[in-house]
């Protein structure tokens, strides 16, 4: 049996149309007085406990304005969200590429950042074979505020395509990479086809340097 072709997709600013899919939801549940004053401090305290170790651990895996609620709340937040953002969301022009993998017969696969909870609302997972994303702790379902498992950025994303480049029995020589960021790059650089979709300028400079196709 040959080796498969697989298409590996980022999702914010690669599939979607806002730069992060978390921040445009956290804004809502600010704008809708969803948020406890409670949980604004404890975002607030997790950041100032962690800036030291840099932005990455301060923001990136700061899940504390959720810490408390239940799992029903927020997955009817997550529904309410939705709807309030129709279809504004994803990006038919990006998740075009998605498609055309997928009727070629390729894996196609999501590895995000992003709460599983919420890519889980987004209602795309039929064109996925794989979705990675994050999955925060729940404790007698409630959200603790921490993340649960692994955190899917940077490196943690090279190390996942390698690990299933040899599950899969995945050619990278001959599959697809799809992302947006700098933080992306060691992922993409271990793709025959890497694709830069709406770059910021560190990305933009490195996939010109590489000869990668660049998509606005």
């Amino acid at each position: 049996m040959g080796k498969c072709i697989i298409a590996v997709f980022d999702l914010d600013r690669t599939l979607t149309a806002e730069r992060s899919l978390e921040n445009t939801f956290f804004r809502y549940l600010l704008k809708s007085g969803k948020l406890r004053v409670e949980n604004l401090i404890r975002v607030f305290i997790f950041f100032m406990k962690n800036i030291y170790k840099g932005s990455y651990e301060a923001l990136k895996k700061n899940k504390m304005y959720l810490k408390g609620m239940s799992t029903a709340l927020v997955i009817s937040w997550t529904g309410d969200f939705i709807k309030a953002y129709s279809n504004t969301l994803i990006s038919p022009k990006h998740f075009h590429f998605v498609k055309s993998h997928k009727d070629l017969g390729h894996t196609t696969i999501l590895i995000s950042g992003s709460p599983f909870i919420l890519i889980n609302s987004l209602n795309i997972d039929l064109w996925f074979d794989h979705i990675y994303a994050t999955h925060l702790e729940v404790v007698n379902d409630v959200y603790s505020g921490y993340i649960d498992g692994p955190h899917y950025y940077g490196k943690s994303k090279a190390d996942l395509v390698m690990r299933l480049k040899e599950e899969l029995n995945a050619d990278l020589s001959q599959s697809f990479c799809y992302a947006d960021s700098i933080n992306d790059v060691n992922m993409m650089s271990l793709f025959g086809q890497s694709i830069a979709v709406n770059p910021d300028r560190q990305l933009r400079r490195f996939a010109l340097g590489q000869h990668w196709k660049i998509i606005e």
